[in-house]
């Protein structure tokens, strides 16, 4: 009888190997190039973890998720994603509500957000998890308290310093799927979009803000002390001033930071707030997002890291043909110059909407999803599957009622943020990237050796005890 029960937990301890979510993965160290380079093209979890309210008078992790009108979040979705064909998510997380004057973050929203990371990890997506609405316009009913000002950098830098060693130390054993990025959209003290108009000191600060977040995050040790890290230039802006100010943060490692820019470009095309009676995608467009791409692939160079494209999109204007083929040339042309770029989906349609996925009945804008998974670079050790091969549909789970909707949108609120000079040069087509090769080879083989050790080691576990379990049965009737 022991020799079974032994039988037993050890077939339990096998199946329990070869089962283990890959969350706490710690082999595979990438450098931020290489981690770039394995991104094909992503898609922002908008508008759910990042909305807030000064109005919501029950604040709970749910009612604060649902907010802004979309429900709440589930493993389906996030399935989904992985399963339409994209590599990378970026889960924005507004933190003010919860967090207190030192930066602790209450146990129960701390819970929340981990428990979407850790399914986006097993359905081995990329993930950037950040410090959204935390930043942005400040005032009214908002909740911001990160602003690109010197004087608030000195107020609450132990409040940011605080909330990013509880958010580092919760993930520091997380493998480098999972990045951080220390904030989303700094404003300056009198909300200027694009560019500051308080003077230089909002520079001084988004640097300094820039060097904090990593400083804090690498002291923290564990995985975090080689995790790819990304900064933000001020309101992710690619205006010429703003990259000429950005500071790139010094770092105790090398080759582990990522720079992020956020470009709805021409805005007047892609926001009716801009234009409402631009709707076309003609050569303006192409200019504006030839202009663009050279723009960040210059900065790029400069700086010595990758920058990616963290916020891209087109308003719903009863215009899917337009913003087809605006997507298709926008990622087509980033790719040419290696940049990854991630659609901004805040889950609404019509005006101030950029939804291509319907997160209640899990289905795709499939025009505009094609467009960008096909003219994303081709990228292996991604671990999605073939977006072609989907075996069958997933069960949405029930859904509570939201929240009364906020009106809010990221792009709704940017002026023209990613306006570059117009560019004369035309598109070249190749959409690969170059550097993804070997490296990423090298990551796959490690993997795939990890699982076959794994798997040969619970077989022979299991065997042995079996092999005793057996030879128990006949000593038995031996005797």
């Amino acid at each position: 009888m022991k020799k079974f029960i032994s039988f037993i937990v050890a077939s339990v301890l096998a199946i329990s190997i070869l089962n283990t979510p890959g969350v706490l993965r710690a082999d595979n160290e990438m450098t931020a190039e290489q981690q770039v380079n394995a991104i094909n093209v992503g898609w922002n979890l908008g508008n759910t973890l990042d909305s807030y309210g000064t109005w919501i008078t029950d604040v709970t992790p749910q009612s604060v998720e649902t907010a802004w009108g979309n429900p709440v979040t589930t493993r389906q979705m996030i399935a989904a994603v992985r399963e339409r064909g994209f590599n990378t998510i970026r889960i924005p997380v507004t933190w003010a509500q919860f967090t207190d004057a030192d930066g602790n973050v209450d146990e129960a929203w701390m819970a929340r957000v981990h428990e979407v990371v850790d399914w986006a990890l097993d359905e081995d997506l990329y993930v950037i998890l950040n410090v959204h609405h935390d930043t942005g316009e400040h005032g009214s009913d908002k909740v911001c308290w990160v602003i690109a000002d010197t004087g608030t950098f000195d107020q609450v830098k132990n409040r940011f310093e605080g909330l990013w060693t509880s958010i580092a130390e919760e993930f520091k054993d997380y493998d480098n799927r999972l990045m951080f990025e220390g904030y989303n959209e700094m404003l300056d003290m009198n909300n200027s979009w694009n560019a500051p108009t308080a003077g230089n000191g909002a520079y001084d600060a988004v640097n300094s803000f820039a060097q904090l977040f990593v400083d804090t995050v690498r002291a923290t040790g564990g995985n975090n002390s080689t995790r790819n890290l990304i900064v933000n230039t001020y309101v992710a802006s690619v205006d010429q001033n703003v990259l000429n100010n950005f500071v790139l943060p010094d770092d105790t490692v090398e080759d582990h930071l990522i720079c992020e820019v956020h470009a709805y470009a021409p805005y007047q095309f892609c926001s009716a707030e801009g234009d409402p009676s631009y709707t076309a995608f003609d050569d303006n467009c192409r200019n504006v997002i030839d202009s663009l791409m050279t723009t960040v692939a210059a900065f790029s160079d400069e700086l010595g890291v990758p920058v990616i494209i963290g916020e891209f999109g087109v308003e719903d204007q009863n215009n899917d043909s337009d913003r087809v083929s605006y997507t298709e040339y926008y990622v087509r042309r980033a790719a040419a110059e290696g940049i990854r770029c991630i659609w901004w989906d805040n889950g609404l349609t019509g005006n101030t909407g950029y939804q291509i996925f319907d997160r209640n009945a899990l289905t795709w804008n499939e025009g505009i999803a094609s467009a960008l998974i096909d003219n994303a670079p081709a990228v292996s050790g991604s671990g999605v599957s073939d977006p072609t091969d989907q075996t069958g549909e997933t069960e949405a789970s029930e859904q509570t009622e939201p929240a009364e909707p906020a009106e809010q949108t990221e792009a709704s609120q940017a002026e023209e943020t990613a306006e570059t000079a117009v560019s004369e040069q035309t598109i070249d087509e190749a959409s690969s990237s170059e550097g993804e090769g070997s490296d990423l080879q090298n990551i796959d083989k490690n993997q795939e050796n990890h699982t076959i050790i794994l798997i040969v080691g619970a077989v022979v576990l299991a065997a042995a005890y079996t092999g005793l379990f057996l030879l128990g049965r006949k000593r038995g009737r031996k005797q």
